[in-house]
């Protein structure tokens, strides 16, 4: 039975071609007949199909399948079988499909039943990606110049590029302005030879500088009498780094370089600031401001008369911070006349870089103003 099962074609309907365990077990000889005695009845209708084998001789298979290629026709559609008699009561419909295979082309409109015609080795279709007209290349010494050009450094284009517009622009200078011609020089007479200079053969001498002795370590301040000029208010001078009085008439604030505050009565002079000369890195002993005082007062000579006597007056300590008075009498001739003034100059330590300095000159036309130096003594301090 298993034997004769595997040899059983299938039916039809089932969507599936006949299978045969070997090629020479398939039928090749003509279509066999059903009989009664195969235990079918004599209305039932069998299939019996034989799969394509090269070469096949027999004219029945052949009609076979080419009826299963060709094109579906209305006697595709399915039919009813009618029995012996032919009347087609409770007759079975019998439907009559095209089996699918992978050795059949699938059927469509894309399907075509004419032959079949190789198409020559190279073809290819024709489509709009090769109907483009090609591009053009560029020359091979154009190419390689591009490629050179890009080697080179951005600064180096420009410096070159440059030199070439500063060249240009000579150029054009140059021929713009090359028919200007200067004008003809006007005719002058013969020029007389300069007269030389004469000088007198006798000057009078330069003044010669002022002596100025070492600052002694320790001299009482003098004190004048009179009652001196009235405290009208401070001078807070935050440039230097100070505080002083303020006097009222006949004294009046003024202005004048280096000083950052200053005021004045006719030819007496009181200003400060910070110190104008070099400073010492960080004094910080009374002998070091004694030093420094000495140095500003040298400096402050240059507000005197050329030629003047010096004499040191006072030397002794702050008041009320760390620094140092030093105090000196200038004496010199006024129209024949020997005059003086009365010179004092503090020097004070601040919180700012650089010491104040507190320099006051009353000459002695004003001896009423000498008793203004010792207040200012008295009343300067750092702020």
């Amino acid at each position: 039975m298993a034997d004769g099962a595997a040899n059983t074609p299938s039916r039809p309907g089932s969507g599936r071609p006949p299978t045969y365990p070997s090629s020479h077990d398939a039928p090749t000889g003509p279509m066999p007949q059903v009989s009664p005695a195969d235990g079918l009845d004599s209305d039932a209708t069998a299939y019996v199909r034989v799969p394509p084998k090269a070469p096949c001789h027999n004219p029945d298979v052949k009609a076979y399948v080419r009826s299963l290629a060709a094109p579906k026709a209305s006697s595709d559609l399915p039919v009813k079988a009618s029995g012996p008699g032919g009347s087609g009561d409770g007759d079975a419909t019998a439907s009559v499909r095209k089996p699918a295979g992978p050795f059949l082309r699938p059927p469509g409109p894309a399907a075509s039943s004419g032959p079949y015609t190789p198409r020559p080795p190279g073809h290819l279709p024709a489509t709009p990606m090769f109907d483009r007209p090609r591009r053009r290349r560029a020359p091979l010494w154009l190419s390689r110049a591009m490629l050179v050009l890009g080697d080179i450094p951005i600064r180096v284009v420009y410096g070159v590029g440059a030199f070439v517009v500063t060249a240009v622009v000579v150029v054009l200078i140059f021929m713009l302005f090359s028919g200007d011609k200067p004008a003809e020089p006007v005719g002058a007479g013969p020029t007389r030879a300069a007269a030389p200079v004469r000088r007198p053969s006798s000057s009078p001498p330069a003044p010669a500088p002022v002596a100025v002795p070492a600052i002694p370590a320790a001299k009482a301040m003098t004190t004048f009498t009179g009652s001196g000029s009235p405290i009208a208010s401070y001078v807070v001078d935050r440039t230097a780094g100070i505080s002083y009085a303020q006097y009222g008439a006949p004294w009046a604030k003024t202005s004048r370089d280096p000083f950052s505050a200053a005021q004045k009565a006719g030819p007496a002079r009181i200003g400060s600031g910070p110190v104008p000369v070099a400073v010492p890195e960080h004094p910080a002993t009374y002998a070091d401001y004694r030093a420094l005082a000495a140095k500003v007062a040298k400096w402050s000579l240059r507000y005197q008369p050329a030629g003047s006597a010096f004499t040191w007056t006072v030397s002794q300590r702050a008041r009320y911070n760390l620094g140092w008075l030093a105090g000196y009498k200038v004496s010199y001739l006024v129209d024949g006349k020997k005059r003086s003034s009365q010179v004092y100059v503090m020097v004070i330590g601040t919180s700012k870089k650089a010491p104040a300095m507190l320099v006051a000159s009353v000459p002695d036309t004003r001896k009423s103003l000498y008793r203004d130096l010792n207040m200012l003594y008295w009343t300067a301090r750092a702020i």
